[in-house]
């Protein structure tokens, strides 16, 4: 179209459907000639192609089976595949992948602009992990250069209260009977999950860590903030109760005590205007709870259970790590006395192992010797924190109680020793 020369338009026309008509006025006061020299139509590619995976992201362990995200292609638009880090993993023509060493890697699938169809793009980040076969100890872990990502087997010895406010948890892990620990700072749950209630991760679970290490403080070793679990093993609950017929215990998970036979299990509340103990039974508590248990002698292993009531006032409390007792009459130590159990103050100096249930007395001193659980009172004095029964008891670093076979790390009558 011209005025005066030649003179090039374009008009773009969007949506439209059906017949569409063009109109051409000459504008100024005078009359005007113009005439058309040569149109064009041309189509543009104003189609999305829509291309979508299943997942934004995936996480997979190498030496297990793995299936890719699926690509939703609507319009069947051809497309390549590619992984920004071939040595991660590889992917074929038909977006089939192959892990090939841990690590982290995007697979694109892009297609190209047609005479319908724009050019689109979709991806996925893909997680690859090490092997489980090639987990290192907590000791080696210790000592790994900080930045290293591992991946580190250990059981679980300690964790930190949950709070529902947040995702993660603060936990710790250690050899199977070997005297070390290294915190999991602010931790995810299995396969990256939220930590959602106080039993997903809990004391005695075997678990598979995968993270970076660094070390706070400059004397802290630890993993960084958002380390995942690849494998858990949940520990059991269960407890020894000897022929004495009485026995504190300390639950990990929240515990249904209703559902073993022959065991009954109580808190424990004391009172400084009687200077006396009350036992109160119950039946489902939560985790970290210190009971004491009546029944037969015998192994027991606890039903858990999904009721997080609270227990009401109890005295009963545990260390999550092997304390010292520092003052007399504070610390109160299940014993038995001639055939009377009881609680008996703990001697100062002597080691309450890790979880070890005990009676806490903060009068001190004003609190009489022993407090027998059948109602009369004895003479006892006080008595070493792990040696109850009239024996020697040996207790590992989480606090369980482990019989003479046992080989690692122990506490007993006070004192640590290493059974080879």
């Amino acid at each position: 179209m011209a005025n005066a020369s030649f003179t090039e338009y374009t008009v773009k026309i969007n949506n439209a459907t059906g017949d569409v008509k063009i109109k051409f006025t000459a504008s100024g006061s005078s009359k005007s000639r113009f005439f058309l020299d040569e149109i064009k139509v041309t189509q543009a590619s104003t189609n999305d192609p829509n291309l979508s995976f299943s997942a934004t992201s995936i996480l997979t362990t190498l030496g297990n089976s793995f299936t890719a995200p699926i690509l939703s292609n609507p319009y069947n638009v051809p497309v390549t595949y590619s992984s920004s880090d071939a040595t991660v993993a590889t992917v074929a023509a038909d977006g089939s992948v192959s892990p090939l060493k841990a690590g982290t890697t995007t697979i694109t699938a892009k297609s190209e602009a047609t005479d319908t169809y724009d050019a689109g793009e979709a991806s996925y980040i893909l997680n690859v992990t090490p092997s489980l076969d090639d987990a290192i100890s907590v000791a080696e872990a210790l000592k790994t250069a900080d930045g290293t990502k591992v991946l580190v087997k250990g059981i679980v010895t300690r964790t930190n209260a949950y709070n529902s406010k947040y995702t993660d948890l603060i936990y710790y892990v250690a050899d199977a009977a070997a005297d070390n620990e290294l915190e999991v700072y602010k931790g995810m749950g299995l396969k990256g999950a939220d930590i959602t209630n106080a039993d997903d991760i809990a004391r005695g679970d075997e678990v598979y860590v995968y993270g970076t290490l660094t070390t706070y403080n400059k004397t802290i070793k630890e993993f960084a903030a958002s380390s995942i679990i690849l494998k858990q093993t949940k520990g059991e609950e269960k407890t020894s109760i000897t022929a004495a017929g009485w026995a504190t215990y300390v639950t990990a998970r929240s515990v249904d005590f209703s559902k073993t036979s022959d065991v009954k299990a109580y808190t424990v509340a004391y009172s400084a205007t009687d200077d006396a103990i009350t036992l109160t039974p119950v039946t489902a508590v939560p985790g970290n709870t210190a009971v004491v248990l009546k029944g037969n002698q015998g192994d027991y292993t606890f039903t858990t259970t999904t009721d997080k009531a609270a227990v009401s006032k109890n005295d009963l409390k545990f260390y999550t790590k092997a304390t010292s007792v520092a003052k007399a009459k504070t610390v109160y130590i299940l014993a038995n006395n001639n055939g009377t159990v009881g609680f008996c103050p703990a001697t100062v100096g002597s080691t309450v192992p890790a979880y070890k249930g005990y009676l806490s007395i903060s009068g001190g001193t004003t609190a009489k010797n022993f407090f027998a659980l059948d109602g009369t009172a004895t003479g006892i004095n006080s008595i070493a924190a792990d040696k109850a029964n009239g024996r020697d008891v040996r207790f590992n670093l989480a606090g369980q109680r482990v019989d003479k076979n046992y080989k690692g790390v122990v506490i007993v009558n006070g004192k640590k020793q290493l059974v080879k």
